[in-house]
């Protein structure tokens, strides 16, 4: 978690200075929050997608006329739902992360679109079956304590302070390694609807000196 954050400062430390050195253009930042739907692959029960919420903070850096980058810190859930058409049960699983994106994005008059990696660091983990058993040893079965996604979205721009945006995720490294009676390890996948109240920096910072004078 320690590690993951100093990744998000040093990622926004950077990110800012390429910006003014090279084009002093200004950047925004702002919190978002949003509820997701969820699941894994390599799973030897059957599962629902699970709802989950993600809050956060991110901050953007304009890099030219359509392009942006954006990181963010956010709390994430993922995991999945359980099906009573499995053989032992319903079974849910519950992932809880802090997540940073590095997101690349394309404006196009008030829509955009967005793509990039992100790692992500496990803070909790919770697993269970109505039946009581699970169709493998956890301990030999542990997840992974991190999680390398590739996310890919696209949003709207409502005004200078709201927007919505509809996020695809997907691990590119397994969280868990190939269970019994399954063809695949554990990937992580969703999708995800959030709402973001954004600030504009230079605008405040402008503010600011009118108020001074």
């Amino acid at each position: 978690m320690k590690k993951l954050f100093i990744f998000f400062v040093m990622s926004i430390i950077c990110l800012n200075g390429w910006s003014q050195s090279k084009f002093k253009l200004q950047g925004k930042f702002g919190l978002k929050l949003g509820l997701g739907m969820h699941t894994i692959t390599g799973c030897p029960v059957k599962t629902h997608p699970k709802p989950a919420m993600m809050g956060g903070m991110w901050v953007q850096i304009k890099i030219s006329k359509n392009w942006t980058m954006q990181s963010e810190l956010t709390r994430i859930d993922k995991g999945t739902g359980g099906a009573r058409q499995g053989n032992y049960g319903d079974y849910f699983l519950r992932l809880s992360y802090f997540e940073v994106p590095i997101l690349f994005q394309y404006h196009k008059k008030k829509g955009y679109f967005e793509f990039g990696p992100a790692l992500a660091a496990l803070i909790n983990t919770g697993e269970y079956s109505d039946r009581g058993a699970l169709p493998f040893q956890t301990d030999l079965y542990p997840f992974s304590n991190k999680d390398f996604t590739f996310n890919l979205g696209a949003g709207y721009v409502f005004n200078e302070k709201w927007l919505v945006g509809l996020r695809l995720i997907h691990s590119l490294l397994p969280v868990r390694k190939q269970l019994p009676g399954t063809s695949l390890p554990v990937y992580n996948r969703g999708i995800v609807l959030a709402v973001s109240r954004q600030i504009h920096l230079k605008a405040s910072r402008a503010r600011q000196s009118e108020d001074i004078e």
